[in-house]
């Protein structure tokens, strides 16, 4: 049986894919899971957060080129930890690479009207891939930077359940996720206990949760 698969995408680029993947990662291992991120994106956001070497998972690089998901596929497949999260590029082809071997796909999305509209086109390319699969695929939309004082910060809250996908616990717009990146470590190593750290506990919570039951046993 293949290791559970949890991919972060969107098809908008900078709305938190990369802190998303790095700090649930984090807190994944923290829960002594053995596992591995995928960084597909060629900009190499999450290469480039572990460069200091002090996150406590290993970060590996493997783009997803266009019309080379075969090779990809195969790459993961030769990959051996109990766990794999990838973060996404933010592109429809790998969009559908990441999700067609996903046991969980978390979308991301800020409070902007150009975020919502990237969930959306990222939610038909998923949604096109549900088709073709033989597994039911959980989402989880994540608000991500969600600051509650603005108008934006509260409708977010309204709008996300109406594209009919599970909504994950939001993670605020906080200096820590900046300061986590800048010292290259995961939220539950550079502040524990922090409003940030339980945000990506909740979100932890709630992804495990949402594993197939074969993939849970273990994880939970």
């Amino acid at each position: 049986m293949m290791q559970p698969i949890i991919s972060v995408v969107q098809q908008k680029g900078g709305v938190g894919k990369t802190t998303i993947s790095i700090c649930l990662a984090g807190e994944l291992r923290r829960r002594g899971i053995d596992l591995s991120l995928v960084d597909t994106d060629r900009n190499g956001s999450a290469t480039s957060w572990a460069e200091p070497g002090r996150l406590l998972f290993p970060v590996v690089s493997s783009p997803i080129l266009e019309g080379r998901a075969r090779d990809w596929v195969r790459t993961i497949n030769q990959m051996r930890s109990q766990l794999l999260v990838i973060d996404g590029a933010p592109n429809d082809y790998s969009i559908g690479a990441a999700v067609a071997l996903a046991d969980v796909a978390i979308v991301p999305c800020g409070p902007s009207s150009l975020d919502i509209e990237g969930t959306i086109q990222a939610l038909r390319v998923i949604d096109n891939v549900r088709a073709r699969r033989p597994t039911p695929l959980p989402v989880i939309i994540v608000p991500n930077r969600v600051d509650p004082r603005t108008l934006e910060g509260r409708q977010i809250a309204d709008e996300l359940p109406e594209l009919g996908e599970a909504v994950g616990p939001s993670l605020g717009y906080r200096m820590d996720y900046v300061r986590a990146f800048m010292e290259g470590k995961s939220i539950n190593t550079y502040s524990p206990g922090s409003l940030a750290d339980g945000e990506v506990r909740a979100l932890a919570d709630q992804v495990l949760r949402s594993l197939p039951p074969r993939q849970r046993n273990g994880h939970g």
